[in-house]
């Protein structure tokens, strides 16, 4: 089985690789085709940084840590029902004990999954932070393309939402495709380029 790093290599060059094609095929494309290809820009996007994100939650649970081991940021993002649970525990008697919540730190915790179906299913701005922020990653470097992501996403609901075809000139969708291509991989490879680290620094230890 490929190592993390292999792995991350893999999912972002597939991501890039289709982008590269559909920059390719919006060359003397029709509007309709066009439209679609943006949308499938999109999927990029959100695809992408799902099976990104998911890869480093699977590695981390394969090290099947405790609790107290689990960097606090990771758990309120993915468990903070499990976070919750901690507060309903303190009882007056525990509050003098030398170590009272030793037990429940000492035990493993399953960090949760992505849910495909019910989660970041709209990859906007808000979503790309929260992911970042989860990971204990810098978003400082993608911040600055906000704007366009949030046009990619609009461009998206128009079309798959809605049925909206743009209104714009065929070429200027031509160049927008393109663009909106090249703005999502450069998240892509940000943030792949910031994960394969991830275990090396211990971001996912406290």
């Amino acid at each position: 089985m490929a190592n993390f790093e292999e792995r991350i290599f893999d999912y972002c060059d597939t991501r890039v690789s289709t982008l590269a094609k559909i920059k390719t095929r919006s060359l003397g494309a029709d509007v309709l085709t066009l439209t679609a290809l943006k949308v499938l820009v999109y999927a990029q996007l959100e695809g992408g940084i799902k099976d990104l994100a998911s890869c480093v939650l699977r590695d981390l649970n394969n090290r099947r840590m405790f609790v107290g081991e689990i960097n606090p940021r990771l758990l309120q993002w993915r468990n903070s029902e499990d976070i919750r649970q901690f507060k309903s525990m303190v009882t007056f008697e525990m509050i003098a004990a030398p170590s009272p919540f030793g037990p429940a730190l000492g035990k493993r915790l399953k960090v949760k999954a992505i849910s495909r179906k019910s989660e970041l299913n709209q990859m906007d701005w808000r979503a790309i932070k929260e992911v970042y922020n989860g990971l204990g990653l810098d978003h400082s470097s993608v911040e600055r393309l906000r704007g366009q992501i949030t046009l990619i996403v609009e461009d998206r609901n128009d079309a798959a939402h809605y049925g909206v075809l743009p209104t714009v000139g065929k070429v200027i969708l031509e160049r927008h495709v393109r663009e909106n291509a090249d703005i999502v991989e450069h998240v892509l490879t940000d943030f792949s380029v910031q994960l394969l680290p991830f275990f090396a620094n211990n971001l996912h230890r406290r």
